[in-house]
Formats: structure tokens, sequence, C-alpha cells
């Protein structure tokens, strides 16, 4: 197993992508402590792990909350060093101000959003790398969806969210890299809190599941020459050809709704 003797911390765990990606994690060998503001739900999601054969720690954490982040990050090395680090907090759609024309939404809305999803990234990545640096090694993934490229009209915060978090990364990776931290960003086709896009080369959706595993991927030791890097995980959604696209329900975007087992 590729995260074997390998010890991360999955943020917003208590989300169908941090619940995903701290299986996956756990799956490949690594010691997996979950946190969350859903205290049942990280709880849960520690149990399965646990009853899969993995090893797995479970913690009521707000990731937008300085204090708590850093007692907990703490709390974690305390028991032994840490490889590996994923924040997968986001925000529904709506409260984004998808689908809202810019002339018409609220700045509050994009302000608080942007603020407060970048923020919390840039809280847990910080303090990961806090701890890293005294070990000389670390991988720390960020997310966000692919709207911080599409260039897509309506998207509310999420585009400025996005391309905030790629820049972010790549600053991080730069700063960081000679205390042998890697840190790289994950740009997934619209993540877990609405339908997935389908119109992209593959013709199909992808799927959370491969999100997470690539996640997992930018964790190991298999990518230890990566970082600073955006690896999009959208079947193909930004290299699409105009003339597929067309030929696809004549340019309209097609959804689907996530199945995770």
């Amino acid at each position: 197993m590729m995260l074997s003797g390998k010890r991360a911390t999955v943020f917003a765990a208590d989300e169908k992508l941090g619940e995903m990606v701290a299986r996956h994690l756990a799956r490949q060998g690594a010691e997996v402590w979950v946190s969350g503001l859903d205290t049942e739900a990280v709880e849960a999601l520690a149990e399965k792990i646990r009853a899969d054969g993995g090893e797995a720690h479970s913690a009521t954490v707000d990731p937008t909350d300085p204090y708590h982040v850093r007692e907990y990050v703490n709390a974690v090395v305390s028991k032994g060093p840490l490889d590996a680090s994923f924040n997968g907090f986001e925000v529904p759609a709506n409260s984004a101000g998808m689908g809202v024309p810019y002339r018409e939404l609220d700045p509050a809305v994009f302000t608080d959003v942007l603020g407060e999803v970048v923020g919390a990234q840039f809280l847990t990545s910080r303090e990961a790398a806090r701890v890293m640096v005294p070990a000389g090694r670390g991988s720390i993934v960020t997310i966000a969806s692919t709207n911080g490229s599409s260039g897509r009209p309506h998207t509310g915060a999420l585009g400025a969210v996005a391309g905030a978090l790629e820049a972010l990364a790549r600053s991080m990776a730069s700063e960081y890299g000679p205390n042998g931290i890697r840190v790289n960003h994950v740009r997934a086709t619209r993540l877990s809190t609405g339908p997935m896009y389908h119109a992209n080369a593959l013709g199909r959706p992808v799927t959370v599941d491969e999100v997470a595993a690539t996640v997992a991927w930018l964790c190991a030791d298999a990518s230890s020459a990566v970082t600073g890097q955006i690896v999009e995980v959208s079947g193909g959604e930004q290299g699409l050809s105009e003339s597929v696209a067309a030929h696809r329900e004549h340019g309209k975007e097609r959804h689907v709704e996530l199945d995770l087992p």
C-alpha cells in the first residue's frame, strides 16, 4: 500500500468529498485523523474506516477557526509526525451565489464565501506546513472546482475561490519546497455539493471516488517530484474540443447527481 506508515489529517471529513478522501487514504495504509463540525458524522466515518481494517481517529474541529485548527494539529503531532494534509471544506453552490448574475449578486455573499473557503484552506495548509517543516517532509493538497479556469458565467464566488486556491498552492509550493514539503491543488469537476459536469472529453461524469484517488496519490511518495501543480480531474473538461462540445446535445451542459458508495 502506497501510504503505509503515513499519518494524514482530513479536514471537513463530514463532507462527501472529505469522507471519500479519508477512506482512500486509509485503504492505502495511512493512519487518518478525520475532523469536521458534525461530530456524529466524523465518528461514524472513523468507525467505518476501522471496520474496513484501517486506523482512524475523529475530532470535532472548525476548519475556519485558527485556534481550533492549531490546537488540533498540535494534538495530532504530539502522537507522531504529520505526513499529509487535505481539506475538503466547501460551501453549497447556492450559498456562493451560483446562477446569479454578478450585477445582482450581493457583494457580502461574494466576499464572505471567498474569505471563508480560501481562509479555511489557507489556515489548515499553513498549520500543516508549520509542523511539517521540522520533519523536512510532507504533502498538502487543496481542492476546488474547474470554475477557476472555465470562465463560465454566473458562478458567483466559486470561480474566484477556485482561482485563489490555485494561486495559493503555487505560492506555498515555492515557499515550502526547500523544506521538503509539497503543495498541490486538485481542480475537480463540480464538487460534491452539486451536480457534476458531464460535458467532457470522456463523455461521462467523473466520480468522487476518482477525485479522492488522485488526492491519495498526491499524498504518497509515488508523486514525490510533483509540487506546485494544478492537477485537473475532470474527464478532459478543459480539453474538450469545440467540435465535440457542439456534437453533444447541441452544446448544452449535462449533469448527473452524485452517487457515493
